[in-house]
């Protein structure tokens, strides 16, 4: 007799047993209040309902907005992934139903509502993408993989449909903008008020790869270079861009560097980060260097100049003060109008590294030489004029290099006074009342005070032809003078390789923070699903916030006070040394006896 099949009735998915307790809610909640940020996501979703006409309609909301954000923030720091799903499920399912009230967040369906479940994730996924309409500054599609024609006209119906101009655009550009740091803002006003008071402003710039959740377009084959052949298919996150990254050796020639092939290539935005850098060395940290700025997410290698003054300019609204600013190559590579000269219009003295073909002479002014940072007299010597060219060339060593870079200082123009306008009264190192330098073109320089001083030598040329700076005393520099290349610090020094480095090694122990997978794995695009600028830099702006929690706490858990009674966190040792005794075995019962 064969047995009737029985009918297994569908088992709700188990939840798992873990949840918030209501003071991470309350914590969470009040990240929020920091962020002061909803008030004006409400009073712009009204202006935009008035801007094209639109009645409110629709049926009541089922949660309020500040609901879903706090969800957000209890995934970020708690290291869940930013997923709809679990927005939902943390509102109804991971807290307490007090908490749920206090929310306005009513009482979940039964386990095994199925459909109920479903309608409480559309309406996750509503609420989310109101918040984002408001701050999206892109018009492209997501979430579906166009042609070209296709891809054109589905831009075109979205800006007439949204009434979209290039001015609301870019009004959703600053508003989003806004949004991301007033979120890094709230985890910066967690550090202690006795430790951010020792940070004095010096930050370090760098741009970081976000990768997306979709896949790169795909274009014609061919032997132009990637971005001038023409896209067949659009990805289905279009506002993200090709990463793509070469490890080359940077003293290489630019043909060198060209034909060497990338190491790495995916889809990805790119993040702008500033971050809070240690102001000297010592043996300890003072405080926890931090993310305190950012731009909108945006392509890679994009504008980096630009988008760097945006982060700079945020830090700069929010009242913080400023002083040494370190980026890489790219950022001495970006244009003066874009990044060097707004950097030093807020205040920071830029501190730069060169590219190959920034080395040497780069521009003059008045007869003085731009040398790798510094304004020259026209009567420096050629070794010490390519002293760094033919340090990377391997045509003299270090220790030659670092003695010539020394030298240079005795040519070095000097700074006389700095104009209210920005511009810079300059003197030859032979010019004014105390020289530093002998030179027959400043008959003063040659006294017996000046014995044993640099002798500036002079050619037969430069005697014919004298330029300002060897005819006046003083002469003024403006501001854009040199400026893509200027910096403060000698190039090369010691007090130049102090500040440098040690700002630049700040931005590796972020990233490798932000990046790591058991934390706020922003490298793994799998945790941050939902396609487009605006959410993207939503989901980064949290999960930094959240780094920034992390590294406080670790910071004040360790923290100690010092003997001068400054609180620090002492260094960790560096050495690797072992002790003979620590391969001594360990000796049970006596000898030949059997273990216990």
């Amino acid at each position: 007799m064969t047995a009737s099949p029985v009918a297994i009735a569908p088992q709700a998915p188990a939840t798992g047993s873990w949840a918030f307790d209501d003071d991470a809610v309350r914590f969470a909640i009040g990240v929020l209040d920091d962020m002061d940020i909803m008030v004006s996501l409400r009073q712009w979703r009204v202006e935009e309902r008035e801007r094209l006409g639109r009645h409110a309609g629709g049926a009541p909301e089922r949660f309020p907005a500040h609901a879903l954000m706090v969800a957000m923030i209890l995934a970020a720091v708690h290291h869940h992934p930013m997923h709809l799903r679990t927005f939902r499920d943390i509102l109804f399912r991971h807290i307490s139903p007090a908490m749920r009230a206090q929310l306005g967040v009513p009482d979940p369906p039964d386990p095994d509502d199925r459909l109920g479940w479903e309608a409480l994730e559309r309406c996750v996924r509503t609420r989310f993408h109101g918040l984002l309409d408001v701050i999206d500054p892109s018009p492209l599609p997501k979430n579906r993989i166009l042609d070209a024609g296709a891809f054109d006209a589905a831009v075109a119906q979205h800006r007439t449909d949204h009434d979209l101009t290039d001015d609301i655009l870019e009004q959703r550009t600053e508003r989003l903008t806004w949004i991301a740091n007033s979120i890094l803002e709230a985890s910066v006003s967690h550090l202690p008020r006795e430790l951010r008071r020792h940070w004095q402003g010096s930050v370090v710039v760098d741009a970081t790869n976000v990768p997306a959740f979709a896949r790169q377009d795909a274009r014609e084959k061919g032997k132009k270079p990637r971005d001038q052949r023409k896209v067949l298919r659009h990805s289905s996150d279009p506002d993200a861009g090709l990463y793509v990254r070469t490890d080359v050796d940077p003293t290489a020639s630019p043909t060198t560097r060209a034909a060497t092939k990338p190491t790495k290539m995916f889809w990805a935005y790119e993040a702008s980060l500033i971050v809070t850098a240690a102001e000297g060395t010592g043996t300890g940290t003072e405080y926890p260097n931090l993310v305190i700025g950012m731009a909108p997410l945006h392509r890679p290698a994009s504008e980096p100049g630009k988008n760097a003054t945006v982060a700079l300019a945020s830090v700069q609204g929010r009242g913080h003060p400023a002083k040494w600013l370190a980026g890489d190559r790219a950022y001495t590579h970006a244009l003066a109008d874009d990044f060097q000269l707004p950097a030093r219009a807020m205040g920071y003295e830029v501190v730069l590294d060169y590219r190959a073909d920034q080395l040497g002479i780069q521009g003059s002014h008045a007869g003085a030489l731009m040398i790798e940072g510094a304004w020259y007299s026209p009567g420096i010597p050629q070794t010490l004029i390519a002293a760094t060219i033919d340090y990377r060339s391997g045509l003299i060593d270090e220790t030659t290099w670092k003695t010539r870079i020394e030298a240079r200082r005795a040519y070095r123009l000097r700074v006389h006074e700095q104009l209210a306008d920005g511009q810079t009264k300059m003197m030859c190192p032979a010019a004014h009342v105390s020289p530093t330098a002998r030179c027959e073109l400043k008959p003063a320089s040659e006294n017996p005070k000046t014995k044993g001083k640099t002798r500036i030598h002079v050619t037969d040329a430069l005697r014919a032809n004298k330029p300002r700076i060897c005819e006046q005393q003083t002469v003024n520099f403006p501001p854009e003078a040199g400026a893509k290349l200027w910096q403060p610090l000698h190039f090369g020094s010691p007090e130049w390789a102090d500040t440098y480095y040690r700002l630049r090694n700040t931005i590796e122990g972020i990233n490798g923070t932000a990046k790591d997978g058991s934390h706020s794995a922003l490298d793994d695009p799998e945790r941050r699903r939902v396609r487009g600028v605006a959410a993207q830099t939503l989901f980064t702006a949290l999960l930094l916030l959240a780094t920034n929690l992390q590294k406080i706490s670790s910071f004040v858990a360790h923290a100690v006070v010092d003997t001068d009674g400054v609180t620090r966190r002492p260094r960790k040792s560096r050495g690797t040394t072992k002790a003979i005794q620590t391969w001594t075995p360990v000796i049970v019962g006596r000898a030949g006896a059997p273990p216990p």
